[in-house]
């Protein structure tokens, strides 16, 4: 690298730091329906107005050592993170493609680089990817069908269709049985319409890296989940004992039920348009068991559970954490927009084509 691409580099890197304290302001006030304009930047904790220099982007976390000039309340390490990683990824962007004039594709990274950490970021605290910036990938993707992008970026109209129609039949179907939420699968129709073919290495990295977290995330939880599936199943039982003491509100003999219900965002919730009401001896006291789930299981975030019920009895009860694919998933989409061409040329070629 010559000397006035390193100064350009750096330059780069100290606009996404910048780009990336901003981006922490949308990830924070957003969902809480808070202005990310009006309202000045101040401690969550003792309400004092930050200074510039609290704001630094990167350094003021570690020279404030992670707390509050004012109040000395913690300050959260993602806040550095996300600066951190905002300033990296825009300087990879130059790398690939400023430094060669690739402007375009240089132009398009510094709008969605940063709309994949907020979404990410959304993702893990609230388990929901904002349709507004689906959205905006969505637009980006239209957007290329007339952008004049080197041959690298350049894909015709109709892969971008096909990648589109590939993906969504794959997401609908996971959506369907349960393995990703409807937010993954917009967040890969507008990646889709963007990346064209390059999106089948990034949505297999997605996959791939959702896989191990989530074997890993698996594997820590079992207990959590088996102690919320116990505490479940006892209170499920109560309640069912007692549908069967009134003579009321029971599964008919031969015949068995599923009682699906989740918790989001802390609130535990029974999707009773599930039941097979012709499977019940009258009807089930549904607002009894959906209260005394809500009192009682108050430590969970978010997961699902069903209640499997047969004749007089509560066979079983499965609980399972929900888990986050949207930070896998833009990983792969970052991926593909930086080296999916050559991750594709380099498939082709061992495959022979």
């Amino acid at each position: 690298m010559t000397l006035p691409e390193i100064v350009f580099c750096a330059l780069v890197f100290v606009f996404g730091s910048i780009i990336g304290s901003f981006l922490n302001v949308v990830i924070l006030r957003t969902p809480l329906k808070q202005s990310i304009i009006t309202e000045p930047s101040h401690c969550f904790s003792c309400g004092n107005r930050l200074k510039w220099f609290d704001m630094f982007p990167i350094f003021s976390w570690l020279i404030l050592r992670g707390r509050c000039r004012f109040c000395k309340a913690k300050i959260s390490p993602r806040y550095m993170i996300v600066e951190s990683i905002t300033a990296v990824i825009y300087a990879l962007a130059y790398l690939c493609f400023g430094r060669i004039g690739q402007w375009w594709e240089f132009g398009v990274a510094l709008v969605l680089f940063p709309i994949l950490i907020v979404l990410s970021c959304i993702d893990i605290d609230h388990f929901q990817i904002p349709y507004w910036c689906s959205g905006v990938i969505a637009v980006l993707g239209i957007a290329a069908f007339f952008i004049p992008f080197t041959s690298g970026h350049s894909v015709e109209w109709h892969e971008r269709l096909i990648a589109l129609g590939v993906v969504g039949l794959m997401f609908v179907i996971l959506v369907l049985i349960g393995g990703m939420g409807g937010g993954d699968l917009q967040l890969m129709a507008g990646a889709s319409l963007l990346l064209g073919y390059k999106v089948f290495p990034g949505l297999l990295i997605g996959i791939i890296l959702g896989a191990i977290y989530g074997s890993f995330k698996k594997f820590r939880d079992r207990k959590a989940e088996k102690d919320i599936a116990e505490q479940l199943k006892n209170i499920s039982m109560d309640w069912y004992q007692e549908q069967l003491d009134r003579d009321v509100g029971y599964v008919k003999t031969g015949h068995d039920d599923i009682i699906v219900g989740s918790i989001s965002d802390g609130k535990p919730d029974i999707e009773w348009e599930f039941l097979d009401e012709t499977a019940w001896v009258g009807i089930p006291d549904k607002a009894a068991l959906s209260k005394t789930i809500r009192e009682n299981v108050t430590d969970e975030r978010e997961g699902g559970f069903k209640i499997y019920i047969k004749d007089d009895l509560v066979e079983k009860v499965k609980y399972s954490r929900h888990m986050v694919f949207g930070p896998f998933l833009a990983v792969g989409i970052t991926t593909a927009w930086l080296v999916g061409e050559f991750i594709l040329n380099w498939y082709m070629g061992l495959m022979g084509f």
